[in-house]
């Protein structure tokens, strides 16, 4: 690890380094707490092991409730067993003992929708997390199937949303759209380049006679140009400035949620600015993701830089008295400005970018004219077993968020959907009486 100076600031686990140089390591113990809503053709309450994907934290299918207690201050109940949510009025709530339950943020029916989604996906990995603008988690849904190979049978396992088990790919590219806007690169900033597609080199990092075409930022976060981003990075970026953009927006340690456990991610750069630090910047090592940190990051944006705490809890019953949850804490993380350019860049990802395909689709039947912004990433790991990683994360309409959305798929080489396309089908369920 010579020489990977800047990394999280929360404790990194022996388990989290091995991944960062691509090596697995047996899991950390894992309370398997049971899950919202059991996939069909799988009997309630099954449980499937651990397994060696989830690398990081305790049990983040288990929920933590505040509320107030007997003495009307604030207390803690134990971890809940999710699998006992069940339908009341219209509302999901978990019985708490002693008279109180809990009454849940989530949307009967677009959490329906995300489970039937991530069924549909036959992957061995998937989960999804939708999100209001104020925090409210409206849909929170994984599965995984026993053989690595994925299939139609599958469990539930919320943990897939919680925890940290894929690397961010190019989602990382917005927390460095995000530095270089700070560092004074406009979106329009055009830079010449050749390659990029799949891979960064060091001949992309400087002018070259072979550069054949030239592009500007927006282009680079829209097209996930990896050329692009390389040079523009090297010639603006330190690893203390890419460090301080992941961690202001929320790439690293715990996520401070109410009636929720998880991790963001993780981040480990090198300490000098080179072909690593420019692969790092391009999404291609170094950082990882939960699904849970996508939505976050995906809502700072739609917040114009301004992270909410996730909730999870509306509020807690007991007799007929209703105490409501405080909304999210509101906390400004990067400026206003900053943020809506990089968010102004996200809408091209949909509208003629990586995810284009999706979002222009005939199958698509969001209202005309409703725009998204959104951003893909895809990476290959050997490792628990051959997956190649399919995300997205964004936020609709794009002028006047109404919901954030964060999906991962690992995927096998036999794929049915990826992670835009479920996105797509999560905004089409929840958006499809608003208009432009």
């Amino acid at each position: 690890m010579a020489g990977l100076a800047y990394h999280a600031k929360a404790n990194r686990s022996a388990e989290a380094l091995a991944a960062a140089q691509g090596q697995v390591t047996a899991p950390t113990a894992l309370a398997h707490a049971g899950s919202f809503f059991p996939v069909a053709g799988t009997p309630s309450g099954a449980v499937a092991p651990a397994g060696p994907l989830v690398r990081t934290g305790a049990a983040a299918a288990t929920a933590q409730v505040a509320a107030a207690g007997a003495s009307g201050q604030a207390g803690t109940f134990g971890a809940l067993d999710l699998s006992r949510a069940v339908l009341r009025d219209g509302a999901y709530e978990i019985d708490l003992g002693r008279g109180r339950r809990a009454r849940l943020t989530l949307d009967p029916k677009l959490q329906r929708a995300a489970e039937k989604l991530l069924e549909r996906t036959r992957a061995p990995r998937a989960a999804a997390i939708v999100m209001a603008p104020d925090g409210r988690i409206l849909a929170l849904a994984g599965r995984r199937t026993e053989s690595p190979r994925g299939g139609k049978e599958g469990t539930t396992d919320p943990r897939l949303v919680t925890e940290v088990w894929a690397p961010a790919a190019s989602i990382f590219k917005l927390v460095t759209a995000t530095a270089l806007v700070r560092a004074g690169v406009t979106p329009k900033k055009k830079v010449c380049f050749h390659g990029g597609v799949r891979s960064v080199m060091e001949s992309n990092l400087a002018d070259s006679p072979r550069d054949n075409r030239c592009e500007d930022l927006s282009f680079a976060v829209a097209h996930s140009q990896n050329a692009i981003i390389a040079k523009l990075s090297h010639k603006h970026l330190s690893p203390k400035a890419l460090s301080l953009a992941a961690e202001d927006l929320g790439f690293t340690g715990a996520v401070e949620a109410t009636g929720l456990s998880g991790n963001a991610g993780s981040i480990l750069l090198p300490a000098s600015n080179g072909i690593e630090l420019a692969k790092a910047a391009a999404g291609f090592r170094g950082s990882e993701l939960s699904v849970l940190g996508g939505g976050v990051l995906a809502n700072t944006l739609a917040n114009r830089g301004v992270e909410v705490t996730p909730t999870l809890i509306a509020a807690v019953i007991e007799g007929d008295e209703v105490r409501a949850t405080p909304p999210g804490k509101r906390r400004r993380v990067v400026d206003a400005k900053v943020a809506d350019a990089v968010a102004d860049m996200m809408v091209g990802t949909c509208a003629e970018g990586s995810a284009a395909k999706a979002f222009r689709s005939r199958e698509n039947s969001l209202p005309k004219g409703l725009k998204v912004a959104g951003k893909t990433g895809t990476l290959s790991r050997s490792e628990p077993f051959p997956m190649e990683y399919s995300w997205f994360v964004g936020f609709a309409p794009a002028d006047a968020p109404q919901l954030s959305v964060s999906v991962l798929i690992g995927n096998t080489d036999d794929w049915w959907l990826k992670g835009h396309t479920v996105a797509r089908e999560l905004f089409e369920e929840a958006l499809h009486d608003s208009r432009p």
